[in-house]
């Protein structure tokens, strides 16, 4: 007898655990960075570096649901294309914005941003590779 192989998406409404360990991971990097940025260059950058983390966590979530909704398919995954495209809008323009009206510093912006690849490198790592029931 073979066992069951468990199911290769999740359930609905229950989220992966390598992307909210990913997601975590992020956030805490990026709340990290800005103490850090805080205490080393002032407020100022702490800020711009906050508000990089933030967007970055954001840009994650708001992308982990998109391509599930995509991947799953169905009769809203065209709705999930266009609410992808505004997201591409929203994240430039809420960027531009930022930056052309001098609320953030670009290196700040850029240094918290930068915790979304090295925390998901993180999340990966630390995250439970095992399957349910081996």
């Amino acid at each position: 007898m073979t066992a069951a192989s468990p199911p290769i998406e999740p359930e609905v409404g229950k989220r992966d655990a390598r992307l909210v360990t990913a997601m975590v991971v992020v956030a805490s990097l990026g709340a990290l960075m800005a103490v850090t940025a805080a205490f080393t260059w002032g407020p100022r950058m702490a800020f711009s570096v906050g508000a990089g983390a933030a967007i970055a966590t954001s840009n994650l979530y708001v992308l982990s649901r998109i391509v599930l909704a995509m991947v799953r398919g169905g009769a809203g995954a065209g709705a999930w294309g266009v609410i992808a495209l505004t997201k591409m809008l929203f994240l430039f323009g809420g960027i531009w914005l930022l930056m052309t009206r001098g609320l953030v510093d670009p290196m700040g912006l850029v240094v918290g941003y930068g915790a979304l690849p090295i925390g998901i490198a993180i999340g990966s790592i630390v995250s439970d590779k095992a399957s349910p029931g081996t």
